[in-house]
């Protein structure tokens, strides 16, 4: 939960939507809404370079040490720090930065909370073509998080993750063609793209085909 008004955190629904899997053929609107913020991932899967002397000031740092630096303090839960050295990374251009200052704005961590500002960040990775913050845009629209609700923006965002191969928005697709968000119902169109996320790997989408008898 959020310490400072008792709602949970992006993070918090993650890990909600983790616990207590939702079988398919007992998806609900609100089951629906938890297995898609699972889509807002944590952490990025990328190998951590070697952390440069502390000592040595911002300007000297390059991206990746700055990134670097941001997760230590983020790992401290030294947010101010964090954000302080992801803005170093951000500012070359580090897409992974650029996800991680939308997370804490997110998530309200050495920040106040801020749907929008977070929204601003994660485009800004979009456009470099970072898959997950691609996601997180379309995962922004169909909550309707710092930007009105539009299925039809957020279909355009998740295909976009999508057709590089990122298992959770191919997933989030199915979602939306499971439900007929902005689109109509097409159960088979949904099994299509579960199919997809699951050759992917995303687990989710292969205890929904094992729920439907698809697997």
């Amino acid at each position: 939960m959020n310490p400072k008004d008792g709602r949970p955190t992006i993070r918090s629904t993650i890990r909600s939507a983790h616990r207590h899997p939702i079988g398919a053929l007992r998806l609900t609107v609100a089951g629906i809404i938890l297995l898609l913020a699972a889509s807002l991932v944590a952490a990025q899967s990328v190998e951590k370079p070697a952390a440069p002397s502390a000592s040595a000031p911002a300007a000297a740092q390059s991206a990746d040490e700055a990134y670097s630096k941001g997760l230590d303090f983020e790992k401290k839960q030294n947010y101010a720090e964090a954000m302080r050295w992801y803005h170093v990374a951000a500012e070359q251009g580090n897409a992974f930065a650029q996800m991680r200052i939308g997370d804490l704005y997110g998530d309200g961590h050495g920040v106040p909370q801020n749907y929008g500002e977070a929204l601003r960040w994660f485009r800004l990775a979009a456009a470099q073509g970072n898959s997950q913050a691609q996601n997180n845009v379309g995962m922004f629209y169909v909550q309707g998080w710092g930007v009105a609700q539009d299925y039809g923006q957020a279909l355009s965002w998740f295909r976009k993750a999508a057709d590089q191969g990122n298992a959770v928005a191919q997933r989030n697709i199915g979602l939306i063609y499971f439900q007929g968000w902005g689109v109509a119902a097409d159960r088979a169109e949904a099994i299509r793209w579960w199919r997809k996320a699951a050759a992917n790997g995303d687990d989710q989408s292969k205890d929904v085909l094992k729920q439907l008898g698809d697997n």
